[in-house]
């Protein structure tokens, strides 16, 4: 934990936990998270979660954008403290290996479970949550060539719908979103007029969650000036910013029509609203917590921090165990129980599987992703020698990144 922000892990943990909440929801209540297009379970509760500021118990996407914003603040916060180039290269050359360790891992535990056919007990459970409505885009036959070929490549490289765990559909952003704030580091973070630059690359990606990283790179710079802007302790105005964001990250995953509480900001300006309309309420409650010591006690505090620490692995390992234990469960106590104590007794039950297996996924997983990201860095610095380490730092490394960066802004 050494150099963390612990108020920030306990952020990423808490938001890993709602992105668990939705899945949950969708595969058990999904009228929670998509509203009218799919069949009630709880009555209003369902119109509630799905059309009002309630949804942001279990609002995935915009926990998602969280950890976006969180990544483009982290990767970057020492570089603006330090002003060291190296330290971005470092992070940048560790960076694809600290996120496919684990990746890996879950992808061959899943084709585990899919190859023992236990997902078939999500697919019997959205049969009878869905109803006639069910989507059924996660029946796939396994194969170790292709799931070893989605954990390399698919998932980092290509992206979108990745049949061994959906949620991996954020890799491919994470990794590239990642290198797009370490090119903008080292290209514009020390000159004076960089915020020229900021403003062109959020201008350009303002209908794209790698916005997010752009703002979280922004707060990492302006937070460590000398003399920051964005600084405050006005508690009136960080409540309004608060509540605000709050709103905008409630804002619907499911269809808003005119006449609703969110109609107001269909604007047609953006083409996905819910996407920058999350992120913009992800900034937001980033700003605050940056300003505020009370938020920042509370999200310090054991139980977010603990969370933080196995977010990553909670984030892989828990809708695998919803697709196979907690369906499973579900189908056992359906029958014989009412729609509403079934369900709340398979997610209760579930969560003693899931925060135990993330823990041990942390330990044994995600820490070896970090510490074998570090010695294949300090291998292939070490290898070339002093001279030769620092040839590398100049010009192949940087050349890389900045490869990457232009890609991107193509």
């Amino acid at each position: 934990m050494a150099g963390k922000i612990t108020y920030l892990d306990g952020l990423r943990g808490i938001a890993a936990v709602n992105v668990m909440i939705m899945h949950f929801f969708v595969a058990l209540a999904p009228a929670m998270v998509y509203g009218n297009e799919l069949p009630s379970h709880f009555g209003n509760l369902d119109q509630l979660f799905s059309s009002t500021p309630l949804g942001l118990i279990g609002a995935g996407n915009f926990s998602v954008c969280i950890f976006f914003v969180l990544s483009g603040y982290v990767l970057t916060h020492k570089y603006f403290k330090t002003k060291e180039n190296g330290v971005i290269i470092s992070s940048a050359v560790r960076r694809y290996l600290r996120l496919f360790i684990p990746v890996f891992a879950v992808v061959m535990l899943s084709y585990l479970l899919a190859s023992a056919g236990l997902y078939r007990y999500y697919l019997e459970t959205m049969v009878i949550s869905a109803g006639s409505n069910y989507r059924d885009y996660w029946n796939f036959t396994p194969g170790i060539v292709d799931a070893v070929k989605q954990a390399v490549w698919g998932s980092f490289f290509v992206g979108g719908k990745t049949s061994y765990n959906p949620v991996l559909w954020t890799m491919k952003i994470e990794f590239f979103g990642s290198m797009l704030v370490f090119a903008m580091a080292l290209l514009f973070g020390s000159i004076r007029n960089r915020w020229t630059f900021y403003l062109a690359a959020a201008v350009l990606y303002l209908n794209s969650y790698y916005l997010a990283f752009i703002i979280g790179m922004v707060f990492a710079d302006t937070f460590n000036n000398e003399t920051p802007v964005f600084k405050t302790g006005n508690t009136i105005i960080l409540s309004i910013i608060l509540v605000s964001g709050l709103f905008l990250g409630s804002y619907p995953i499911s269809p808003v029509t005119t006449g609703s509480l969110y109609g107001f900001l269909n604007t047609g300006f953006f083409q996905t609203p819910k996407v920058t309309y999350h992120i913009l309420g992800a900034g937001m409650i980033m700003y605050v917590l940056l300003n505020s010591r009370r938020l920042q006690n509370f999200f310090s505090s054991p139980v977010p921090v603990f969370l933080g620490k196995i977010s990553y692995s909670l984030y892989l390992v828990h809708f695998l165990v919803i697709s196979s234990f907690t369906c499973a469960l579900f189908l056992i106590l359906y029958p014989v129980l009412p729609y509403s104590a079934a369900v709340l007794i398979s997610c209760i039950l579930s969560l003693f599987l899931i925060i135990p297996l993330s823990y041990l996924f942390y330990k044994y997983v995600d820490t070896a992703g970090v510490e074998l990201s570090k010695l294949f860095y300090n291998w292939l610095v070490n290898s070339c020698g002093r001279g030769g380490a620092g040839h590398i730092k100049q010009k192949h490394l940087s050349s890389a990144i900045f490869t990457i960066y232009n890609k991107l802004f193509k």
